[in-house]
């Protein structure tokens, strides 16, 4: 199969640690190493580097290409303008196919994603691409629900559709938005629901038939990239023609309309990192319900993330706070809060305060 890395994202719900020129998927929030180097590593484990593609916008390709100096350069597609994921992914679907490429394929995965069983993963992903190899499908991850999450959506199973290496597929009932706790209970106790993981395998000339079916308009504008590549009009030809391309995720664009999507479970340990809510789900929390990175002192204090790498934080008599650190700017919220920390940026970039950004 091949291998792509959608590392396009900003992510705004990170700041102030994720700021446009060290987003988020160049952090290291785990101790582990930056998000795009374990999901570099994650791929390359059994993928063959030169058929690793990675999509991202152009501030960002002088710090991935420091980032990951094993990826083939040319296998790296600058957008010069954010068109959001259904549109990367058809590039990426032709670069696969560029000079004649098999239609084998292709392992789409977001640059700042948290896998916690990378076995699992590769037992999943090596079966989509089995089942997809042999079928017109459009196969999305399903990631088993541990508890009922409000922050993620959610797609819903209905039938089989058929096992291949030891995992059951089922055929894809309907796409559900981010629930309210209520009904995110519902769909944990109803079985068949599961969290849209955004990570997705399929042949390239089975997504550029839905590509053409339900978005025609970037068919055009995707014809003339996809000609261009390795030429010497490759540049100009993309700064042209890919601002024309539909601005649209590929949830929306493609696989809420297409009849050919398909789910494999997943219990593969999964987190978007999404926000800071998340992460501390995802560090765990000490023997007093804190967690967080950097030096402590907490007396009387639970249920807090303390985000201070490199920093030592003290805190008194506090609870189901968020707090990070980073330089001179401090970010204070209630944990269950996190997510509206795009609400700040977004007002920072109406007040033009882009020196915070």
């Amino acid at each position: 199969m091949y291998g792509v890395i959608l590392a396009g994202g900003k992510g705004k719900r990170f700041w102030p640690l994720s700021r446009a020129a060290r987003p988020k998927q160049l952090l290291d929030v785990t101790g582990g190493g930056s998000m795009l180097s374990l999901t570099w590593r994650r791929l390359a484990a059994f993928i063959p580097p030169g058929r690793i593609f990675l999509l991202t916008i152009e501030e960002q390709a002088a710090a991935i290409r420091e980032e990951l100096p094993a990826l083939d350069p040319a296998n790296i597609f600058l957008e010069p303008a954010g068109r959001n994921t259904a549109p990367s992914i058809a590039v990426a679907a032709a670069l696969a196919r560029r000079g004649g490429g098999p239609d084998e394929p292709l392992l789409v995965c977001p640059a700042d994603h948290a896998i916690g069983d990378e076995g699992a993963f590769r037992r999943v992903a090596e079966a989509a691409a089995a089942y997809a190899s042999s079928r017109d499908a459009l196969v999305t991850f399903g990631v088993v629900p541990t508890h009922p999450a409000t922050g993620y959506g959610y797609v819903e199973a209905g039938g089989g559709a058929g096992v291949e290496g030891g995992v059951a597929f089922f055929a894809a009932k309907r796409f559900h938005e981010k629930p309210d706790a209520a009904r995110a209970a519902e769909y944990l106790r109803a079985g068949t629901y599961f969290w849209n993981s955004g990570i997705f395998v399929w042949r390239p000339s089975v997504y550029l038939s839905a590509w053409s079916r339900f978005l025609p308009e970037g068919a055009a504008p995707l014809e003339a990239i996809a000609a261009s590549l390795g030429t010497a009009a490759e540049r100009a030809t993309i700064a042209r023609e890919y601002p024309r391309m539909p601005a649209i995720s590929v949830d929306y664009g493609i696989l809420e309309k297409a009849e050919n999507v398909v789910v494999a479970p997943a219990e593969i340990g999964w987190s978007d990192v999404g926000s800071w809510d998340a992460l501390f789900a995802l560090l765990g929390a000490d023997a007093s319900g804190n967690a967080g990175a950097g030096g402590m002192e907490l007396i009387d204090c639970s249920g807090n993330l303390f985000f201070n790498p490199g920093g030592f934080t003290a805190a008194v008599g506090v609870d189901g706070l968020v707090v990070v650190v980073d330089g001179t700017t401090v970010l204070v919220c209630r944990r269950g809060e996190s997510e509206r920390v795009r609400e700040i940026t977004e007002s920072l970039e109406r007040k033009k305060r882009g020196e915070l950004l």
